[in-house]
């Protein structure tokens, strides 16, 4: 028996009760789909739906039938987004469906990250794809209040730079400053686990504010959460952690900055996190590397993607660590 399509539990064939309660409502789903991922590009009418690491992941919009099927969907209101494999050109392209799936799991069952609930499913010709359930909708599909970090700070694009100012008009500063103290404590927990996880594309548009029922602006579910250095040559961090930019004069995110754990304690400092909260978060983050791996192996990866992956937890996290 395979694990949970899910979250990942051993010895579960397609979705557990508990994925279907989460992602479904309790209808019972398959995880092979009845279309192919053309089906969905001819409904979006040859209009991209949106983009995902580096601008190279195409996003599609899929609905519920009345016999609980999930099926391509026109309304882009609709509760689900799925995400194809990269294109051939990229690295280990076919592993990137379940490389979010095992990076979002990992995030919200080890760390306690709140992520989007997600899933992965099959199109009909039997390749992988990405499934979440959008967290902007409530459960009659209407939308809620959210607004991201592009937004929040107004971060204006410059001429021709070709979408590159989500990731240099603002540092991680600048949003940890936007933040309620609650928020930046998880926050930086998110930093620490992207970092450690290779997520190179945490740029202003994959963070979030989202109205809650008592009409405040907070933090969302983390999303678009992946290794990212499995298929492209990328960057340690999206954005600079500080304002002075790693100490460089570089506009971009730095790639000969070596981070390590002092930085990112010195960024809970600055954005007003406790220390006291920052060295239990830390420690937290320093005994889970064995843990990590293993959840990896638990993972629809490939056997070339669970070794590069375990590869770049382990160098990040000796780098993270090590003095």
């Amino acid at each position: 028996m395979a694990n949970c399509s899910g979250c990942l539990k051993e010895n579960t064939d397609g979705f557990c009760p508990a994925c279907e309660t989460k992602l479904f409502e309790r209808s019972k789903v398959p995880n092979q789909l009845e279309f192919n991922w053309d089906d969905i590009q001819d409904r979006i009418f040859g209009q991209p739906a949106g983009f995902s690491i580096s601008g190279v992941q195409p996003k599609g919009f899929i609905g519920r039938a009345k016999n609980n099927l999930l099926t391509p969907n026109r309304n882009i209101e609709s509760m689900y987004i799925i995400k194809p494999c990269l294109d051939t050109r990229r690295s280990l392209y076919f592993d990137s469906p379940a490389n979010e799936h095992l990076t979002m799991n990992m995030a919200g069952q080890l760390f306690k990250i709140s992520t989007a609930k997600c899933g992965l499913v099959k199109f009909a010709n039997g390749e992988p794809a990405y499934l979440t359930r959008r967290f902007d909708r409530d459960k009659e599909g209407n939308a809620l209040r959210q607004e991201d970090f592009v937004s929040v700070l107004n971060a204006i694009p410059g001429v021709n730079d070709h979408g590159l100012y989500k990731y240099n008009s603002f540092t991680y500063e600048d949003v940890g400053n936007r933040l309620n103290p609650a928020d930046q404590i998880s926050f930086i927990r998110v930093l620490l686990f992207n970092f450690l996880t290779g997520n190179g594309d945490f740029h202003l548009k994959n963070l979030s504010l989202l109205e809650s029922s008592d009409g405040d602006m907070l933090l969302s579910p983390s999303y678009d959460l992946m290794n990212t250095k499995l298929h492209i040559n990328d960057s340690q961090m999206a954005l600079n952690l500080f304002r002075e930019r790693e100490g460089t004069k570089q506009n971009l995110p730095t790639t000969g900055y070596k981070y390590h754990i002092k930085d990112f304690l010195e960024l809970g400092k600055r954005i007003g996190v406790r220390e006291r909260i920052l060295l239990t978060m830390v420690e937290e983050f320093r005994s889970a590397k064995l843990e990590m791996i293993s959840f990896v192996d638990k993972s629809f990866l490939s056997d070339a993607g669970k070794l590069k992956y375990k590869e770049v937890v382990e160098l990040h996290h000796n780098q993270l660590f090590n003095l």
